[in-house]
């Protein structure tokens, strides 16, 4: 592992976090902007879009454990390593299934246009996860400690916030203006590119350490897999710790559908004025992250994320108000701040999570640990597209027309605004008595540190 650890050098975990920056652009532009697209553009209702992203969400979980236990079961292949030729396999399949869910026909039978976006989603999902869950796995079995972990999330925040900013300046600018269908999908097929071209950069420059994966125990079939499942379930901290965060991710989860009807139908602006709050976030963010790092060190991951997330909070209650653009813009960077503590912490403890698993089991597998995880986060994955769609259908809104009704600009407020606050206060809590406290985190990480024959020292940024 000296090697592996000397070869990851600064310079190193910025390019191979080209992958996280070019999934985060595409993820961004997904998750963000299909729903708006679909509704303006193609014309496919607000309840029907809902029902197809409940259904995707369902299959986000069930593939997960799935794919994550076949990409930990597999062998490492010398010269090939175990988790690098999945995240390559998972770059053409991405792409075709993103730029095709462009091409949906405005003149198609609403129930064909429903059935191709469900089928598209299906694949794009498989796919993502697929890379998704073999990049956790490649860093959290090289980066060990806690505070190394954040430091390379960190790293990673940093390289993804021109994707970040591009993915949602595009959506924010051109659907929310009055571009043609075919523009919109010129620029976004652009954008898909790009980020499938960082993503397969990035997959350049990783190096497994084939010396560690022979030290590690897997499980071998379903009775085994069942069984560390039933495992995780009795596991006070991992049971707390699940819970806590299916209610942060109902709170927080696909901001940006919501901030896309904020920003065209509540306080009717569009281009510039609409992308401001994101450049000025991402500023923030970059001077707050390395403040992050510091906490998590002093601190401990479990306690500065959920003090982080309560920035979050009070941002949410303030959009419930009838505020003007200068005060959501502020409020929105206010948001989004919090959320930057997340972004920063949340792989770090997950991976501390993972360790704890591996100490409770004698097993160590981050794939079927992410998909577990995964898969008991299913309620959360839809909770804001449907809360949203229920409240735009319920109060009518017309899709492609900027100016709603009162009952539309209220509903929008409350599923952008309270709504959240209350779900995420619920997680907040909850996260706050994850018995993972800063000398907890550093037993652990002692201990695997300690089974796995070495002791990593954390690099300077």
């Amino acid at each position: 592992m000296n090697e592996t650890k000397q070869y990851y050098n600064l310079k190193r975990k910025i390019l191979m976090n080209l992958i996280s920056a070019g999934t985060a652009l595409l993820t961004v532009i997904v998750t963000s902007s299909f729903m708006k697209f679909y509704t303006d553009m193609v014309g496919l209702s607000p309840a029907i879009y809902g029902v197809i992203f409940l259904i995707f969400s369902i299959w986000n979980g069930i593939n997960d454990p799935i794919i994550g236990y076949w990409a930990d079961k597999r062998p490492f292949l010398t010269g090939r390593g175990k988790y690098t030729p999945l995240i390559r396999w998972s770059v053409p399949i991405i792409g075709f299934s993103v730029i095709a869910l462009l091409f949906a026909s405005p003149n198609w039978n609403e129930m064909v246009t429903a059935v191709y976006l469900l089928i598209l989603l299906v694949i794009y999902e498989g796919a993502n996860t697929l890379l998704g869950v073999s990049f956790m796995a490649f860093t959290v079995n090289t980066f060990l400690s806690t505070t190394e972990r954040t430091q390379v999330q960190v790293i990673a925040s940093y390289v993804n916030q021109i994707p970040v900013f591009l993915g949602g300046m595009i959506p924010v600018w051109f659907l929310t203006g009055e571009y043609s269908r075919e523009t919109v999908i010129a620029i976004f097929s652009g954008a898909f590119l790009f980020g499938l071209l960082l993503i397969w950069i990035g997959s350049r420059f990783i190096r497994e350490d084939e010396k560690f994966y022979e030290r590690l125990e897997v499980t071998q079939g379903l009775k085994e897999l069942f069984t560390l499942g039933k495992d995780l379930f009795k596991d006070k901290t991992f049971a707390i710790f699940i819970f806590a965060f299916l209610f942060i991710q109902a709170g927080t989860g696909n901001y940006f559908s919501g901030y896309l009807y904020y920003m065209d139908n509540v306080l009717e602006v569009s281009g510039l004025q609409a992308t401001i709050p994101d450049v000025l976030t991402g500023v923030g963010q970059m001077i707050l992250f390395p403040f992050i790092i510091m906490m998590v060190k002093k601190y401990g991951s479990r306690d500065t994320l959920w003090k982080g997330f309560l920035i979050a909070f009070v941002g949410h209650l303030v959009l419930t108000l009838p505020i003007n653009y200068w005060i959501a813009a502020g409020t929105y960077i206010v948001i989004l701040l919090g959320y930057g503590f997340g972004s920063a912490i949340n792989p770090a403890i997950t991976g501390l999570v993972v360790d704890h698993v591996e100490l409770k089991t004698g097993k160590r597998q981050p794939g079927v640990v992410r998909g577990i995880i995964a898969i008991l986060m299913l309620p959360a994955t839809s909770m804001q597209p449907l809360i949203l769609s229920a409240l735009l259908s319920a109060t009518g809104y017309i899709g492609g027309t900027k100016h709603q009704t009162a009952e539309v600009v209220s509903a929008i407020r409350y599923g952008t605004g309270l709504i959240p606050a209350l779900i995420l206060i619920v997680g907040i809590i909850l996260l706050a008595l994850v018995p993972l406290n800063h000398k907890r985190e550093l037993e652990i990480q002692s201990a695997i540190e300690e089974k796995h024959g070495k002791r990593l020292g954390v690099e300077n940024l």
